[in-house]
């Protein structure tokens, strides 16, 4: 290999570590409800990010008429985005887009009353709010008893967070609008009983991020570096 060809792969290397280090995961759309406050279906919009604003809205479905949507407390904070009427197929759902970024993650607080609803669906959609959804994965969520939501240490708070790496799903990254949906999945409740029309669920602190896509420079460099290697050997 000669020193030019040296210098190439030399720089492909330093651009493949340090492009993860220096872009590291954008939040993209943050909601915590504490100014965007939840006395509605919504939407509502998200408060932090790089996509903040009415933008990056979030919203409840319920099939019930009768549902109420609240702001209780939230997961170590003041306000969190509440509803009761849970049947299967409700849903909370948050919009951003995903423009500019790949290996899309989401994280977000959940609970639930004695009596609402235990079991939950992530779905995500690269369409926008009128889908198709993909289902992702299924999950539960505690009763909301000791401890309860209220200014707990972080490692308390911790156990009601949930955390899913979305980049096995291309279809999202780069997008005008990307959907994530929390969807009631059985009718079974928090405390393992049957879910009340009285029950409530909520949702605090849900975060979309994901990383720079890297600039078309920086690509081809590290595809003459690795030209460079496999010749090499």
């Amino acid at each position: 290999m000669n020193r030019f060809a040296k210098v190439l792969v030399a720089l492909a290397v330093v651009a493949y570590i340090a492009a993860p280090a220096s872009a590291g995961l954008t939040n993209l759309a943050v909601w915590t409800f504490e100014t965007s406050i939840p006395i509605g279906p919504g939407p509502h919009a998200a408060e932090g990010g790089l996509n903040a604003g009415a933008g990056s809205p979030a919203k409840g479905f319920h099939a019930s008429a009768n549902a109420v949507y609240d702001n209780p407390v939230g997961n170590g904070s003041a306000e969190s985005f509440s509803s009761n009427n849970w049947q299967i197929g409700d849903y909370y759902q948050f919009c951003t887009s995903t423009e500019g970024y790949y290996g899309i993650q989401v994280n977000w607080d959940q609970v639930s009353s004695n009596t609402g609803p235990r079991d939950f669906l992530l779905a995500v959609s690269a369409n926008g709010k009128l889908g198709p959804y993909e289902d992702v994965l299924s999950y539960t969520v505690r009763a909301n008893v000791s401890p309860a939501w209220s200014s707990l240490p972080e490692n308390v708070r911790l156990q009601d967070r949930h955390k899913v790496d979305l980049s096995d799903f291309a279809e999202l990254d780069d997008a005008a609008e990307v959907c994530v949906r929390l969807v009631m999945e059985t009718t079974v409740s928090a405390n393992g009983a049957t879910v009340q029309t009285g029950g409530t669920n909520r949702v605090d602190n849900l975060v979309i991020k994901g990383l720079v896509i890297p600039e078309p420079g920086t690509i081809g460099l590290l595809a003459l570096g690795a030209l460079f290697l496999r010749r090499r050997r």
